[in-house]
């Protein structure tokens, strides 16, 4: 109950402070009770702060969008056991877990299917990132079970496709819910954020499993499968910028002016910009300091004694940095889901609508989600839809900016954009990672079961093969 009562001060701390969240009012001789609008506004908050660390951070070196001039274990793949997304995560679901039970003895549907929504969504991520993790024996401590077994990646990708099956189906477009920071309460956003969510995970295993059915499901059934038909459905927490409401990359002091221009902008992904005459460019990069020059982007995984010195170099954008409020916890996108769609109709995987047409909406949404202007001929003349993938996920890419390690999973179902290559420094076989290395506590609390998913990968390598890739 510690936990729970740690939950409840820290949302009132939350609700005196900002005015988005729920006010919370308790009686201080009495026991805290948990409740699911007590419980799910911490869940999202945590769940934002992991994505938008994760994004400035191990999101933007992996998927190289930039690069540090120091510390640059990442950018070379020197890489240890790593604990970011695992602990973190499976302390979430342990919130999740309270909420669906509270809410499955209570009778409401809407609450269960929000944590079955944010549930697949985090054990995918989890998955993706490390392979064979535990699933149906996770966070049953309390059921005597403290070493649980790690479930094999396709029969997680089971269970989530039937956890955002039963979201779809229990959601009460009728009702709404207190509490709930990401979409205010509307329930028919989130049932597009789940069919949303399954549609990109069933194209994540549509290499190795036939999807064209359960896409077809989705598409052409939209009263029953609504997806995101605009930006306003994207998945995307703001920030209001008034603590405690600001993510923790945003936070005052602690060095984080040091933190934040630690990473340079790639010559990828400033070169991509500039050659296309991209107007995101000027949101998204700042020029070398003192000057007007956008063009310097450092080359991804070189070595220390080869990457110069930072002055240098085009930064990342000071507006990110100056302003609390741009800063956003990017889950999906409306952009995304036609990207998806216009993959899924250039392999022949559905038949209604066009490549093309998926392909310009995708782009026309990145440009009003960032609220930039997309040059009149951008689409006809600049990155006219070509029946490439090459073209098609370099422009996916370019949207991902910022949307944690999504970029990451899709280059390694893809392996687009194409210039994704490990570096000159690397010290990994000249070979991207595709997995991150288990947690070391792993190794001594749960040994057997570690051992048994690691020797079915093949070692816990960060170049071990998984189900889908």
């Amino acid at each position: 109950m510690k936990k729970l009562i740690y939950i409840c001060i820290a949302l009132l701390v939350f609700s005196a402070c900002t005015e988005d969240f729920e006010n919370i009012n308790t009686n201080p001789n009495n026991p805290v009770t948990a409740s699911e609008e007590l419980l799910l506004p911490t869940v999202i908050f945590d769940l934002t702060n992991i994505i938008v660390n994760e994004s400035y951070n191990f999101g933007d070196i992996i998927g190289q969008y930039g690069a540090r001039y120091e510390f640059n274990d990442l950018d070379i793949y020197r890489w240890q056991p790593d604990d970011r997304f695992w602990s973190p995560m499976y302390a979430i679901l342990e919130n999740i877990k309270d909420i669906k039970e509270i809410a499955q003895s209570r009778g409401n549907s809407n609450y269960q299917a929000i944590a079955l929504i944010l549930e697949s969504y985090i054990y995918s991520v989890i998955t993706d990132a490390y392979g064979d993790v535990p699933m149906s024996e996770a966070n049953k401590t309390q059921e005597g079970i403290i070493a649980p077994v790690y479930d094999k990646q396709e029969d997680i990708y089971t269970r989530i496709f039937d956890k955002l099956e039963s979201a779809n189906t229990m959601i009460n477009l009728a009702e709404s819910v207190t509490g709930d920071i990401l979409y205010r309460g509307s329930m028919i956003q989130w049932k597009k954020f789940a069919n949303s969510l399954r549609l990109r995970l069933l194209m994540r295993t549509s290499d190795v499993r036939n999807v064209a059915s359960d896409l077809a499901t989705i598409i052409n059934n939209p009263t029953t499968y609504p997806i995101f038909d605009s930006n306003n459905d994207n998945a995307i927490y703001n920030y209001s910028g008034s603590l405690p409401d600001v993510s923790q990359v945003a936070l005052p002091g602690g060095g984080r002016d040091y933190d934040y221009y630690l990473l340079i902008p790639s010559s990828h992904f400033i070169n991509l910009l500039n050659t296309n005459n991209d107007p995101r460019l000027d949101l998204w990069v700042s020029p070398k300091e003192g000057t007007n020059d956008r063009t310097l982007g450092v080359l991804p995984g070189q070595a220390l004694s080869d990457i110069g010195r930072p002055a240098e170099f085009s930064r990342r954008s000071t507006d990110f940095y100056e302003s609390a409020t741009l800063i956003q916890g990017i889950f999906m996108t409306y952009s995304e889901v036609n990207f998806l769609l216009a993959e899924a109709s250039e392999r022949g995987l559905i038949t209604t609508g066009s490549a093309s047409m998926y392909y310009n909406t995708a782009i026309t949404a990145s440009f009003e989600q960032w609220g930039v202007r997309m040059p009149t001929d951008f689409l006809t003349t600049t990155v006219p839809y070509d029946a490439s993938t090459d073209r098609l996920y370099e422009q996916k890419w370019l949207a991902l900016y910022h949307s944690g390690i999504e970029p990451w999973f899709d280059w390694k179902r893809t392996g687009k954009p194409s210039f994704i290559q490990a570096g000159a420094g690397n010290l990994n076989s000249n070979n991207v990672p595709v997995r991150l290395k288990y947690p070391s506590l792993e190794q001594s609390v749960n040994k057997a079961n570690y051992d048994a998913a690691s020797n079915a990968m093949g070692g816990d390598e960060i170049n071990s093969s998984s189900w889908w890739w």
